[in-house]
């Protein structure tokens, strides 16, 4: 698979041929990270008390927790060593779209292909992920550290990688608003020693999904990776807000 999160990819912005899109978004808090046989452990964007960990230097430690807590409100003490897999916590970056402007005249709804998907700001390898000293600190920073998963993974090598994108991959404006991204690109999870983990990293409306649950060919063990969000970016169209709006007051006429 053609990886485009570890490099950096053209995206045009401002120019005559394209546009780009920022694709930060607002994460659930709920999503997570785990691996159930070696480690037993989970990962989740909404736990820790926001203290610095004691292999950190920034962020609070959202993980290593038991996976028998998973969904717990009291997580209870963590597993092995304190990790902040997620250092922005909610408020990923992700990256930048590109699209073709040629096709958008800011009049009625509109569709058009991508030129460019850039995910660095998802994830970027980290030159201090593996090393031996597990004191030592991240040196990248991206929405899911790198640095964190080798302390999870006992520093063995990895990466996550990202598929390309095709042609049936568009962005939808409205009367020139930004109303949806569509894409979807495949997505692996790798461990060197551990085993390759295959999902997919989603855009639909204004959603951002990254779903892995897969077994390791070699290993038997599981990777989950459950992370969704809404992307900034996107507004609702003009029609969807009137209907939210609508709907809104008369749950507070009801009320009264």
């Amino acid at each position: 698979m053609r990886s485009i999160a570890a490099v950096g990819v053209l995206v045009l912005a401002g120019s005559a041929m394209g546009q780009s899109i920022s694709l930060a978004s607002t994460m659930d808090t709920n999503g997570f990270v785990s691996e159930d046989s070696f480690t037993f452990a989970f990962a989740q964007i909404g736990q820790g008390d926001g203290t610095l960990g004691t292999a950190m230097s920034f962020g609070d430690a959202d993980g290593l927790y038991s996976l028998a807590n998973l969904g717990a409100a009291d997580p209870g003490p963590t597993f092995g060593t304190p990790v902040d897999l997620f250092p922005r916590e909610e408020n990923f970056e992700v990256g930048s779209i590109g699209y073709d402007t040629a096709a958008i005249s800011g009049n009625g709804i509109e569709t058009t292909s991508i030129t460019s998907l850039d995910l660095s700001g998802l994830w970027t390898a980290d030159p201090n992920r593996v090393n031996g000293v597990p004191g030592s600190t991240p040196t990248v920073l991206s929405d899911i550290s790198d640095r964190a998963i080798g302390l999870w993974f006992f520093d063995a090598p990895g990466s996550i990688d990202f598929g390309a994108f095709d042609a049936s991959d568009t962005v939808t404006f409205t009367d020139g608003l930004l109303t949806s991204i569509d894409v979807s690109v495949a997505a692996d999870f790798v461990v060197d020693g551990f085993g390759v983990y295959s999902g997919t990293l989603e855009f639909s409306g204004n959603g951002i999904s990254f779903q892995i649950d897969d077994v390791s060919d070699s290993l038997g063990n599981t990777v989950v990776i459950d992370l969704t969000g809404t992307v900034n970016a996107v507004v609702p169209a003009p029609g969807t807000a009137l209907l939210l709006a609508a709907g809104a007051f008369g749950a507070t006429r009801r009320r009264r």
